[in-house]
């Protein structure tokens, strides 16, 4: 799907770290949708080399991986933003979206999840178990498994490097999910942009812990994601989860527990897509990027009679900062490209496709 942008609309900016600009840069880079002119990403590292931009609309992102300074550097210039035009739509002001640990208390205490989180300084207090150790703000797999008591939890403590157990980012999860009537698990994971919620998957694995779905995903599993998105059947309930969190751009990755939804995490810079068109011939990655173009055409904003904007104290354009982040973003591609050239996989699996034709 490709559409234009008509003219007297502002652009969308984008801002994340330098580091993680693919997640947005590869659905703009490598796919058709007519947005290429019209959405810019602005590293938080850049920010202050603008001077003045055109007026639009400006999504503030990646707020786990910024420093305190940073993330309080991002919230003085939403405030600045909104200061000097208050008409101009800004998604997910720094200074009200929580982090992972205070979004999951804040859902238990709503009633909206079953489950609670906990510092290991406090798990003494823990009475519900299985629970498990992970990073607060890292998106990398738990660094325990279930824990079922009190005493297995002291253990797996004390097995951590002493470095890793001491970190403050570390956080205790009660177990919130459960297997479906067949036995296995499903990820749901929904993005909201703005005033729009669209389901992207749904993710099926034996483990409790899915991170992609199964090697095993059938032809039936792919069927039940494809209702599931087309479906939208957890809207309402999602928008309140949104709500609740403050956040007006993510994704929200949740599974079902006796018909209510659980939240697992927001993630305010998700990836909407981490490979290029053609990377696995037997996925259809255009679908998601047609379904997150729409969604960010509802955030676009006409503009034109609206002054300028004051970023930084720079000179430098919105357009070369943007140009300079897809070179990043094309430089990470082509070195995942180069690294999957040279696996024996990858080197079977073309064998095989030549054998076959």
């Amino acid at each position: 799907m490709t559409t234009s942008v008509a003219a007297g609309f502002g652009p969308i900016y984008y801002l994340c770290t330098r580091q993680n600009a693919y997640t947005i840069g590869v659905f703009l880079g490598y796919y058709p949708h007519g947005l290429g002119d019209i959405l810019r990403i602005i590293p938080y590292e850049e920010a202050g080399n603008l001077g003045s931009v055109a007026p639009g609309t400006f999504v503030f992102t990646d707020f786990e991986r910024l420093t305190p300074d940073q993330l309080q550097a991002a919230a003085s210039l939403f405030d600045s933003i909104a200061a000097q035009n208050p008409g101009l739509l800004l998604l997910n002001n720094p200074a009200l979206v929580p982090g992972r640990f205070d979004l999951l208390k804040r859902l238990k205490q709503a009633g909206l999840n079953s489950f609670d989180v906990h510092r290991l300084d406090r798990r003494d207090a823990i009475s519900r178990f299985p629970v498990f150790v992970r990073w607060e703000s890292r998106h990398d797999p738990p660094l325990t498994g279930l824990l079922d008591s009190a005493q297995a939890l002291e253990a797996a403590v004390a097995a951590l490097p002493d470095p890793v157990r001491q970190d403050p980012d570390l956080m205790i999860v009660e177990y919130g999910a459960a297997p479906s009537g067949d036995g296995r698990f499903r990820k749901y994971s929904a993005y909201k942009v703005g005033p729009t919620v669209y389901p992207q998957h749904c993710f099926i694995n034996e483990s409790w812990y899915i991170k992609f779905p199964s090697t095993r995903f059938t032809e039936a599993d792919r069927a039940e994601s494809r209702a599931y998105v087309a479906d939208n059947p957890h809207a309402a309930e999602i928008e309140r989860v949104f709500a609740l969190a403050e956040i007006d751009y993510g994704r929200i990755d949740y599974g079902v527990v006796d018909g209510r939804i659980q939240t697992f995490e927001i993630n305010n810079n998700p990836t909407v897509l981490a490979r290029p068109p053609g990377w696995d011939a037997g996925v259809n990655y255009g679908r998601y990027a047609d379904l997150h173009a729409q969604a960010l055409r509802g955030i676009i904003r006409p503009t034109s009679s609206a002054p300028p904007v004051r970023l930084g104290q720079g000179s430098r354009s919105a357009d070369a900062i943007h140009a300079a982040a897809m070179r990043k973003v094309r430089r990470r591609i082509a070195w995942f490209s180069f690294r999957r050239s040279l696996s024996l996989r990858g080197l079977k699996k073309r064998l095989a496709n030549r054998f076959r034709s």
